[in-house]
């Protein structure tokens, strides 16, 4: 039990916070919503499919919801939601723009 709590601090936990990192880099540019929707998919979403795909391990509800506070919290720079996440979530042929979920 101790060896897959620290591997999920060692690679879950650290990817977490190298994320928070990265897109607050990628906050400070000016980009569309469209453009915030690709950074997500381009540069965040490969590295935790990696991690998911090596490290296949049980993930509390918690983890996505963290990652799911964190995307919004970029994706809207910190402001009100104009949108609701459903539909950001949403694939494109119904609406939506795809954001991973």
């Amino acid at each position: 039990m101790t060896q897959m709590k620290s591997l999920k601090e060692n690679n879950y936990d650290k990817l977490v916070q190298q994320t928070k990192k990265e897109l607050e880099f990628w906050a400070k540019l000016q980009l569309s919503l469209l453009g915030r929707i690709a950074a997500i998919k381009m540069t965040i979403l490969p590295k935790f499919l990696y991690l998911f795909q090596t490290i296949p391990t049980r993930l509390g509800k918690t983890f996505f919801d963290e990652l799911n506070k964190i995307t919004k919290k970029f994706i809207w720079l910190n402001k009100k939601p104009r949108i609701k996440l459903q539909s950001l979530q949403d694939v494109k042929s119904r609406g939506g723009m795809g954001l991973p979920n």
